[in-house]
């Protein structure tokens, strides 16, 4: 689990914050819109060429995912009101994860999976993804909180800075790590000596 709250921070290398390459994870953020509304970038990781971003776009909650600027799959809510709010990204992963590399096999990188966007506990959008990024992100990348930096998830969205314009209250990243099983295991082993005859 990692959380950080309250204050704008951009540019942190990629390297400095947790990996959502390969897992089910949950990202949820605490924020306080204004009466006038609010637009604005929650978190990201990335931009243009891959990444993600969770941000208000003219008050409605959304997620974008950005797989190599090939595609790009958005969740979006309905505008939300003035007040405080739990924004919430879950993502279930439908492969076996990383750990498959150590077999010689890369079945378990790369998959799909299904993302929910909730917003104070009620889902209000659902999408499945049949890819996702499975080893290597651009040099490039960049994590940022409360602003944007370096290139949008989606230029049809918005231009970077992209600052949010309510309050951050905490964001919480929760990661759901696959673990083979020892039937997986075995799998993977038989499938590794079928290679090599």
């Amino acid at each position: 689990m990692f959380s950080c709250s309250g204050r704008t921070v951009t540019n942190i290398p990629e390297g400095n914050v947790v990996s959502l390459l390969d897992t089910s994870y949950t990202i949820t953020a605490e924020i306080d819109v204004p009466k006038a509304g609010a637009s604005g970038m929650i978190v990201n990781e990335g931009g243009r060429f891959w990444g993600y971003g969770l941000y208000l776009l003219n008050g409605k909650p959304t997620f974008t995912y950005n797989l190599f600027g090939v595609k790009r799959t958005k969740w979006q809510g309905p505008e939300v009101a003035p007040g405080k709010h739990t924004v919430e990204f879950d993502f279930r992963y439908d492969g076996l994860g990383a750990g498959t590399l150590a077999y010689n096999n890369v079945s378990g990188i790369g998959r799909g999976g299904s993302g929910t966007l909730k917003v104070d506990g009620k889902a209000v959008s659902t999408e499945n993804m049949e890819h996702t990024n499975p080893l290597v992100k651009p040099l490039d990348t960049v994590f940022n909180v409360g602003d944007a930096a370096g290139t949008p998830v989606d230029d049809r969205d918005y231009r970077i800075p992209f600052p949010f314009e309510g309050a951050i209250g905490k964001i919480t990243f929760k990661v759901d790590r696959p673990k083979l099983t020892p039937a997986d295991v075995e799998k993977l082993r038989q499938a590794s000596m079928i290679d090599k005859n």
